[in-house]
């Protein structure tokens, strides 16, 4: 839907620090392009050769569905690049928007390039042994460890807020103290005094 390409390109948007070099829009649109087909061309290479080798070596249930998990894997994360990339025309077809910049750094745009990377290196590397789709826990290890450091850690830690009540006692506490002190300073002068005149005589 719209709202959902809205959002997802919002998201994808995201910087380090606020701050993004500038381009124009038909420089994001070519360097989108170019992601997006370099990407294409990764998946459907690993997906080819991964079904040809099992082919050939027989499949189990096991490559059944693990192949079937990595293909609807692949299969959204690179829509979600494709959705989120794509460019807007005027009515005169002029380019009006190349899309969100996939290239950007920090954005989550890099998390689905990443999954995309990890995945097909699970397919190609399971060729060898089934051991290495072991390898694919890698992305539920890194979301957990991402909303452990940036979520929960923060809202478990987090100092307790300062009640309304303590606000208003400190200052009070405060003067307390500096008025004790002043009358301690005050009797130690009065009680130097006599014997500065005693000594004077």
């Amino acid at each position: 839907s719209n709202e959902y390409k809205s959002y997802l390109s919002a998201m994808v948007t995201a910087k380090i620090g606020g701050k993004q070099m500038a381009k124009g829009e038909k420089e994001i649109l070519a360097e989108n392009t170019r992601t997006l087909k370099f990407y294409k061309n990764m998946i459907t290479a690993s997906l080819i050769l991964y079904a040809a080798v099992k082919w050939i070596q027989g499949f189990t249930w096991t490559n059944v569905i693990l192949s079937l998990l990595s293909g609807i894997g692949l299969s959204f994360c690179y829509g979600s690049l494709k959705a989120a990339a794509k460019p807007s025309y005027g009515e005169g077809g002029n380019l009006i928007s190349g899309g969100t910049d996939l290239n950007m750094e920090g954005g989550i745009s890099d998390y689905f390039k990443d999954i995309i990377m990890v995945t097909c290196a699970c397919l190609l590397l399971s060729l060898i042994s089934d051991l290495f789709w072991y390898c694919w826990l890698i992305i539920p290890a890194f979301a957990l460890y991402t909303l452990w450091t940036n979520v929960i850690k923060p809202w478990i830690f987090a100092p307790a807020p300062e009640t309304p009540q303590q606000a208003q006692n400190e200052p009070p506490r405060k003067g307390m103290r500096q008025t004790k002190q002043r009358k301690q300073a005050n009797n130690t002068s009065m009680g130097n005094q006599p014997m500065s005149a005693f000594n004077l005589r």
